[in-house]
């Protein structure tokens, strides 16, 4: 169809692009950019377009990313070209490629926080250059202090540098102030948690994960949902690999010394080995799957989902199938041990839960406002953490109850100060919504504080 204006078909295209019509896009983009070579939108959306959904077309990388250094020199102070060309160049290995048009940027720009984040994540997540890329986010955060997203690069950084607790601090500062890719502060949030045996926060976060839409990572926050819910549910179903004790496991305790478990794994694969294929003997086929189940029981150390009830335990008394007498009696005994170790450290790990931290908090909360405390209430229910939405909800469902008990005796000021705090983190939580639902009913509820706040004259 003929475009009257690039704006007309710049506005085409990205309809077409919504729609799925990804090659309609780039044509609406193209006729754009010969009624006006030099419009910053089309050049943007079109090299985007080139080197993310149509990158395997013949040549396409190389003219999106041009189309993309056009589109930053035509919007200088636009920040979304100049992401989209670094992705581009990532993606092609070109990392000193993209950092040029950013240091060019903070040239010409020294206070702008977002070419700070690129710079650092550039430098530090993808770059090789971890200090120097905290550097990067430091000025980011210099320059805007509330940003969710230099935090979320500081995490990955810190998390790359093994140094756990700045990078659980940082990717808890991302969620509180709001990033745009929360799913990736929530999931290793996760690991973390989980790591340490809080396997209730952790399932919270890799939930969390998955109703975001976790990308390439979504696999992954998905057998953490299972992980920690079946440890927290149905501590047989999966197993623990960290304690050494478990990998010394005795073929029998009575007459011969411990040996590692991968030593009598060891021995067994050798006695498979010297047996012929047989296709036919279904003994010597499960066997082998125990063997190779058992194996890979043991490879890792974290806590890892298995098929259809399968555990360590289970996957070596599949393996004794296959034999009979003496080797098959060992083995089962070796299943016995491996149960044994595996249930203690179930308890033990769940021994190591610890107490909801908000639930106390808004207790107090709680105490001090039946006392009419409420200055006090307020300021400990501001303190409460809220990196969790789960905790977000409750902590503005709780400012919305003693907001209305404030009202109720009289003080305007208070109850205006808990409004705002309750409509703030709806308002949060509903921008964070993934489904229709839960986003209709966190914006009912900031309507609601709307109209409570107008009522005491805040508008």
């Amino acid at each position: 169809m003929p475009f009257k204006t690039a704006d007309e078909a710049c506005a085409e295209g990205e309809r077409r692009d919504q729609r799925g019509d990804h090659d309609g896009a780039l044509a609406a983009f193209e006729a754009a950019l010969k009624l006006d070579p030099r419009h910053a939108a089309a050049l943007n959306y079109a090299g985007w377009l080139l080197t993310t959904r149509l990158r395997d077309r013949p040549g396409a990388m190389g003219q999106g990313v041009d189309l993309l250094r056009e589109a930053i020199a035509a919007a200088l102070d636009d920040t979304r070209p100049l992401y989209n060309f670094a992705d581009a160049c990532v993606a092609l290995g070109q990392i000193a490629g993209a950092l040029a048009p950013v240091d060019a940027a903070l040239e010409r720009r020294p206070d702008w926080a977002e070419a700070w984040n690129l710079r650092g994540w550039l430098r530090g997540v993808k770059g090789g250059d971890p200090r120097g890329g905290l550097d990067d986010l430091q000025q980011a955060l210099r320059f805007r202090g509330w940003y969710g997203d230099a935090q979320l690069n500081r995490g990955r950084i810190f998390l790359a540098l093994a140094e756990h607790a700045e990078a659980e601090s940082a990717l808890r500062q991302a969620l509180r102030i709001g990033c745009f890719r929360p799913a990736e502060a929530h999931h290793p949030l996760g690991e973390l948690n989980e790591r340490r045996g809080h396997l209730r926060r952790a399932l919270g976060h890799f939930r969390r994960a998955v109703e975001l839409g976790a990308g390439d990572l979504a696999q992954d926050a998905t057998g953490g949902v299972v992980r920690c819910g079946n440890a927290l549910l149905h501590r047989g179903r999966f197993f623990l690999h960290a304690d050494e004790e478990t990998r010394r496991m005795t073929t029998d305790r009575e007459t011969r010394p411990p040996r590692p478990i991968a030593a009598v794994l060891a021995d067994v694969r050798g006695e498979l080995a010297r047996i012929a294929e047989d296709p036919d003997d279904q003994l010597i086929t499960v066997g082998r799957m125990g063997l190779m189940a058992a194996e890979t029981c043991f490879s890792g150390h974290v806590l890892e989902p298995r098929w259809a009830d399968q555990s360590p335990a289970l996957a070596i008394e599949l393996l004794a199938t296959a034999f009979t007498g003496e080797r098959y009696d060992a083995l089962r005994r070796v299943a016995e041990d491996v149960r044994r170790v595996w249930l203690e450290l179930y308890d033990e790990l769940l021994a190591r839960e610890e107490p909801d931290p908000e639930a106390s908090a808004l207790a107090e909360v709680e105490r001090l406002a039946g006392e009419r405390e409420f200055a006090a209430a307020v300021a400990a229910l501001r303190a409460i953490d809220t990196g969790d939405e789960v905790h977000l909800l409750r902590r503005a469902a709780m400012a919305e109850l003693l907001g209305d008990r404030a009202r109720l005796h009289g003080d305007v000021a208070t109850a205006l100060d808990l409004y705002r705090l309750a409509h703030s983190d709806f308002a949060r939580h509903a921008s964070y919504a993934t489904s229709g639902g839960e986003g209709m009913a966190r914006m009912h509820d900031v309507n609601r504080l709307t109209g409570k706040l107008a009522e005491l004259g805040d508008r």
